[in-house]
């Protein structure tokens, strides 16, 4: 577990939640939900959100 980080569980969230989503669609027959669904399927799939990787917040130095 050399190179699990924060943006691998962040992927690994989106893509339980995202199954859930699509399965509780599924069983209610909420269509509008799955695309919720299939949303953060894909953000976890193809590595997009959080724009592009940006998602850390480096403070400045202060004021100068």
């Amino acid at each position: 577990m050399k190179h699990f980080n924060t943006n691998n569980l962040r992927r690994i969230l989106y893509l339980l939640g995202g199954i859930f989503f699509c399965v509780i669609a599924y069983q209610d027959e909420v269509w509008w939900l799955a695309i919720a669904g299939f949303y953060f399927i894909a953000m976890s799939v193809f590595r997009f959100g959080c724009a592009s990787g940006n998602c850390g917040y480096t403070p400045g130095r202060g004021k100068q």
